[in-house]
């Protein structure tokens, strides 16, 4: 009879609730405990500049070097990037490596672009590997000082488990807080650059080709009859060309 009480039932059901309380309490702990015990200390070891890849940068980079009169060591190596994803990032470009055979009298095509997607595993561009130091160290982007560890705008991410920084001991309270705050930062910062970027891009490229037919236009009207004619006969030979091999490959 015991066992059908309303009152027993209440009794069993109140202890399990307070056990399953627990339960999530001590998940919650231990889940704090797990995020608390992440330390680094960057060992010099130079692994993740040598194979960086492109380095995003912000507004905040760009301010800062604004601000210490440095922007125009930097525009060498600026490059814009269209990710897979759609979003559009200002970068550090990492430079073509020289294959083996390749010198100062190997020709190059200077509108030969080498793609980013075969770069990703390239060095940074300042970073001189002879001497393992980093040519830009008080003036290194947002990217750079919060490495290995990036935020996503709701958790902290390790993007670089194999860092060899990783676990090392000597990271304060301080520090660690220090670099969150970086992070996050850098999220704000790149999500900032991330909506601007593309509609900067369309605003100059628009510019930048009313600026370019306006000169066409310009250059027309300062030729002779005699040059204009020729033009003429040289663009009317080329659609001439043109037609004739669209009719063949059909």
């Amino acid at each position: 009879m015991s066992e059908n009480n309303p009152e027993n039932q209440k009794s069993e059901e109140k202890e399990d609730s307070e056990v399953k309380e627990a339960e999530t309490e001590e998940t919650i702990e231990t889940e704090k405990e797990v995020k608390t015990k992440f330390t680094f200390k960057c060992t010099r070891c130079d692994e993740c500049c040598m194979s960086r890849g492109p380095i995003p940068i912000t507004f905040w980079d760009l301010e800062m070097w604004a601000k210490n009169g440095v922007v125009a060591n930097f525009m060498p190596y600026l490059d814009i990037y269209q990710k897979p994803d759609g979003t559009i990032d200002l970068i550090l470009k990492p430079l073509v490596p020289v294959k083996e055979g390749e010198g100062e009298t190997t020709p190059k095509d200077p509108f030969d672009s080498i793609p980013i997607e075969e770069l990703l595993e390239v060095k940074c561009p300042l970073y001189n590997k002879d001497d393992k130091k980093c040519l830009i160290y008080d003036n290194r982007p947002l990217s750079c000082r919060t490495y290995p560890l990036e935020f996503d705008g709701k958790n902290f991410i390790v993007v670089d488990a194999d860092c060899p920084g990783i676990g090392e001991e000597g990271m304060t309270k301080e520090d660690l807080a220090e670099m969150r705050e970086t992070a996050k930062r850098m999220h704000y910062e790149l999500t900032r650059m991330r909506i601007a970027l593309p509609v900067l891009n369309q605003i100059v490229s628009t510019n930048f080709m009313k600026m370019l037919m306006k000169q066409q236009m310009e250059a027309m009207s300062k030729m002779s009859d005699d040059d204009k004619a020729k033009l003429d006969e040289i663009f009317k030979k080329q659609a001439e060309t043109n037609e004739h091999d669209h009719e063949h490959e059909l």
